[in-house]
């Protein structure tokens, strides 16, 4: 029960704080209905041989998840939790029957909408027997008021479609009178950009969508993404059976009169992860992205909550200068995906951006030439800190045995830093700072916000350094808010943090000072801890695949929104975003 007041204070924070909707009791109304929702819970009884080295995982992820996930179904008490995607990992009876025992212990109504997964061998057969009184697939149910359409995609033939669109059209049909419509799964269908040359089908399934204000298209994944669609948000309902980063565990969809409330549930006492739609039931939608001022409605939606300060977060842009042929495939979008966060983050225009570390990858001179080609077209201030990649080797390791194919740029960098200084140079962190021309660590403040920039560059703060962070700490102790960053995360949580001691006090020290968050990077993908009153958000990267992200904040008197933005290297701009709200430890109220 704790938790259920747990997070039905932060549902009522969301309500007062990001939303820009009208609220019909001021800031104590009550939602329509609330649904849970899992997918892919990828249950199986092959054996670690019969699954593989590349997906062995499963059988220690799929079960630990869905424990996990079934019980903060029930520490919330919804009034209903939808499973769709696949249930099973090889559509064989016995993962059916792992499956049902543990829905079986959901006190909520269930509803079930297989995946693709579930269609293998005897699985249609399992599921009809297992699952009988709970399947919804191609159907819709009706749950308080709330219409929700099922529609499965069989396969990607063009009878397979309009199957799809047909059986959503028809139960649509029913939806007269819902207080909000929600479509689950459904096909992919592209918006119409151009009326003629658009298809019959494309044209009937948009009409669908808008004829019978569908407020959101919510589908299975593995990970999880934000999309949109012309006005339609597309959110994808993470595995609980899958490996990915941040683990969670449930998702919640909240129904209110005018909006709606997609929430992700990480679990124990982190704060929900979240986005605020409009139900066109009773508001208008968000404008198509083209139509936002920034392309991104959602960040527009914030900006009139009047933030004290915004600012923008970027880790690991890791340019690669493609000398060695084993970087060459994971760096393939490393150029694509910075410039289109450098093109995103100027149309957002906001005072100023950190990049917490690892500018490049091998620190040589023409990684660091394109990374102040790219980044010198950002519009706002640049406040960098050096990572373990813009940090020359240990001049005492630089030898074949410890560095393999890169002791020769090993070996030229320190050349290179040498003629700089004109002598035996002795900080390793010379060529970053000859090359952005900013010390390794400093102070920058705006707004009442102060910033305390690191260098974590080797894992470590020594005794010179952390003697100035206490120095800062102490002299910034009444400005309204402190935030530490470094490159190396200090959360033993994430992994890969900084060692020892000096983990331990830098984490007594944000404690002891009341810091707002810790931000990092490193470790190439997203995740948030709150601990001991202090947030920590790892930043995601930018040079590793297509699909990545980086962090907004805005800051306000008693909290922080930092705020997840997804790249994608086909589409570009991901126009919404979801926020990780956090009370600022410093306010005292008025």
């Amino acid at each position: 029960m704790k938790n259920v007041v747990r997070f039905s204070a932060c549902l009522v924070l969301a309500c007062l704080f990001l939303v820009d909707f009208p609220l019909s009791a001021a800031d104590e109304e009550e939602p329509i209905c609330r649904i849970a929702a899992v997918s892919n819970l990828y249950l199986t009884s092959l054996s670690k041989e019969e699954l593989g080295p590349s997906r062995s995982f499963l059988l220690s992820t799929a079960p630990a998840g869905i424990e996990r996930s079934v019980n903060v179904v029930n520490s919330l008490e919804p009034d209903a939790l939808v499973v769709i995607g696949s249930l099973t990992w090889a559509g064989k009876k016995e993962g059916f029957e792992k499956a049902k025992s543990y829905l079986d212990r959901v006190k909520a109504p269930i509803y079930v909408a297989p995946g693709v997964n579930d269609r293998k061998g005897d699985g249609p057969q399992s599921v009809a027997s297992l699952f009988q009184k709970n399947l919804v697939t191609d159907g819709f149910v009706n749950v308080k008021g709330v219409h929700l359409q099922f529609s499965t995609l069989l396969d990607t033939s063009s009878s397979a479609y309009q199957k799809a669109v047909d059986s959503m059209s028809k139960g649509l049909k029913q939806a007269s009178g819902a207080k909000a419509v929600l479509l689950f799964e459904g096909p992919e269908m592209r918006a119409i950009t151009d009326p003629k040359a658009a298809s019959p089908l494309q044209k009937k399934y948009w009409q669908l969508i808008d004829d019978h204000s569908v407020a959101a298209r919510l589908t299975a994944g593995h990970g999880h993404t934000v999309r949109y669609m012309d006005r339609l948000p597309i959110w994808s309902i993470p595995s609980s059976g899958w490996s990915y980063s941040p683990k969670f565990s449930v998702a919640l969809i909240t129904v209110y009169k005018s909006r709606v409330e997609l929430t992700l549930v990480y679990g124990d006492d982190n704060p929900l992860q979240s986005i605020t739609i409009p139900n066109p039931v009773a508001a208008e939608r968000f404008p198509k992205a083209a139509d936002d001022p920034v392309g991104i409605p959602t960040f527009s939606q914030d900006l009139k909550t009047k933030p004290e300060l915004t600012f923008v977060q970027i880790s690991d842009s890791q340019f690669d200068d493609d000398t060695l042929p084993r970087y060459s495939a994971r760096y393939r979008y490393d150029e694509v995906m910075n410039k289109l966060a450098v093109q995103q983050v100027n149309r957002l225009n906001p005072p100023m951006v950190f990049m917490t570390g690892d500018l490049t990858n091998k620190n040589t001179e023409a990684e660091w030439t394109t990374f102040r080609q790219i980044y010198g077209q950002l519009k706002a201030p640049l406040y960098t800190m050096p990572g373990n990649h813009d940090t020359l080797y240990d001049r005492s390791k630089l030898n074949k045995e410890t560095l393999g194919d890169l002791l020769e740029p090993g070996k030229k960098n320190w050349a290179l830093a040498d003629r700089l200084a004109g002598k035996a140079e002795a900080d390793r962190t010379a060529l970053y700072q000859h090359f952005v021309g900013r010390k390794p660590y400093y102070s920058v403040e705006k707004n009442g916000s102060v910033f305390l920039c690191l260098n974590t560059g080797v894992a470590s703060v020594d005794a010179e350094q952390m003697k100035w962070l206490k120095a800062e700490l102490e002299r910034t102790k009444n400005a309204k808010h402190v935030f530490v960053l470094g490159h190396y995360p200090v959360l033993p949580a994430f992994g890969n943090s900084i060692q020892g001691h000096e983990a331990q006090e830098i984490l007594l020290l944000l404690r002891k000072y009341r810091v707002a968050a810790y931000l990092s990077g490193h470790r190439h993908r997203y995740d948030y801890r709150m601990n001991d009153g202090v947030m920590h958000v790892l930043c995601d990267c930018l040079c590793w695949g297509e699909y990545r992200s980086f962090q907004i904040y805005h800051v306000h008197a008693d909290r922080i929104v930092a705020c997840w933005k997804p790249i994608f290297r086909a589409d570009g701009n991901r126009p919404l975003y979801e926020r990780v709200e956090f009370p600022e430890p410093r306010f005292r109220g008025k």
